[in-house]
């Protein structure tokens, strides 16, 4: 069966400003200006230079520190801009994560309907297997010679017992999935740079700053879970799979892919936290 629908996808190409990508190398900005250090925490410069306005920050403190009337123009501007990133970066966090809700959603909604006709198909074979053994039985109550009575009694259990077996085998069935915009991938390949997530949520999801512990990163630590919980028994094949642009999926299949996304969007949605910090020191600046 072919399901192809991409209604979680979004309409079109987001573009991102490159002026607003996070500085490679934004702890030396830090070390020569420390107007910024003495502000904030380093976690919050962290998440500000992720956000792409570790600059504006530091243009802000220096207008701050002019004691001119001619700046408060400018000082409103430039609070204006770092409200304005900040407010998009949160936005981005609740695109991605409604992304990945819905493709879990449209996971479970599919193993469910595949549950559904399985169920079904197995409740007919068994009921066909029963009534086959009922008519056999009666069959050779009538019979009174030897040799068709047997002949009729194998024939029927030979009938009974491959409808019993279609049954078992009944949960076979898949639906063939396109998702060319595969929210698992770059998770699961550890690419440095992604094209399906904004380069604020990538940022923060590999950079092992973020985690807990900081020896690795989000997106490391949630591919790690999907091996160890998710995946574990799985075979090679059926791995690979989940991370394509397509595949054949049973119902198994689905509800494991619907679980692997509901935890990415789990880590995506904590990222709103390391936000509100900066936000709410930012705030205190203004």
């Amino acid at each position: 069966m072919s399901q192809q629908k991409k209604y979680c996808e979004p309409a079109f190409r987001f573009d991102y400003d490159s002026t607003y990508l996070p500085i490679p190398d934004f702890q030396s900005v830090i070390q020569k200006d420390t107007s910024l250090a003495n502000r904030f925490s380093s976690h919050d410069l962290l998440v500000a230079n992720a956000a792409g306005i570790l600059p504006s920050l530091h243009e802000f403190i220096i207008l701050k520190t002019v004691n001119r009337e001619s700046n408060d123009r400018e000082l409103s501007a430039k609070r204006q801009q770092i409200n304005d990133r900040i407010s998009l970066a949160s936005m981005q966090i609740s695109s991605i994560a409604a992304e990945l809700d819905c493709e879990a959603e449209r996971a479970n909604r599919l193993a469910n309907y595949l549950q559904q006709m399985d169920s079904k198909r197995i409740q007919q074979l068994t009921v066909l297997s029963v009534v086959v053994g009922a008519l056999t039985t009666v069959a050779t109550a009538f019979i009174q010679s030897d040799t068709p009575s047997k002949t009729v009694s194998i024939g029927g259990g030979a009938i009974s017992a491959f409808l019993a077996g279609k049954a078992a085998f009944a949960s076979k069935r898949t639906i063939h999935l396109v998702d060319q915009r595969n929210l698992l991938t770059d998770i699961w390949n550890q690419h440095q740079r992604s094209t399906v997530y904004p380069p604020f949520v990538w940022y923060m999801l590999t950079d092992k700053s973020f985690s807990y512990g900081g020896q690795h990163s989000i997106s490391f630590n949630t591919r790690q879970r999907w091996v160890d919980y998710s995946l574990d028994g799985t075979s090679a094949q059926e791995v690979q799979m989940y991370f394509a642009a397509e595949g054949d999926y049973r119902a198994d299949n689905l509800s494991t892919r619907a679980e692997m996304l509901n935890q990415l969007q789990s880590e995506v949605r904590l990222i709103v936290q390391d936000l509100q910090s900066l936000l709410l020191n930012v705030s205190k600046q203004f």
